[in-house]
């Protein structure tokens, strides 16, 4: 069975061709705009790791790492932003994030931290 992403992008264009890329892999991938919608989704499905900007609209990128982590602390999320800072970085990584990736994102890293995070143990 194929390792099931989300990712959650307000960028239509990125979600879009990150989306095409994975399938093109072989990952089973659903996108969502916003916390709230991914929020819907993971109502209904798990998935093996979740990709999320931090800058969303309504709750951002670490809340739904934050938040979802609490009843699934095993969930591997990777933190991406274009507003990168240390600051950041830490908040993401002390939330759970297995990574931290700084827009603009290059494919052939979201791929190798993608399988990078899948291959770890644990969350």
């Amino acid at each position: 069975m194929a390792e099931r992403l989300l990712i959650v992008e307000d960028e239509d264009t990125l979600c879009e061709s990150l989306q095409r890329v994975f399938i093109r892999d072989g990952y089973d991938v659903d996108i969502a705009d916003s916390a709230e919608s991914a929020f819907k989704l993971l109502e209904h499905r798990s998935y093996d790791l979740i990709i999320t900007d931090i800058i969303l609209p309504g709750i951002s990128g670490i809340e739904l790492l934050t938040n979802y982590r609490k009843t699934n602390p095993a969930q591997k999320v990777i933190v991406i932003t274009a507003y990168a800072s240390l600051t950041t970085a830490v908040e993401s990584l002390k939330a759970g994030a297995c990574d931290f990736i700084i827009k603009p994102l290059m494919h052939e890293e979201m791929k190798k931290a993608v399988r990078k995070a899948l291959d770890k143990p644990g969350g």
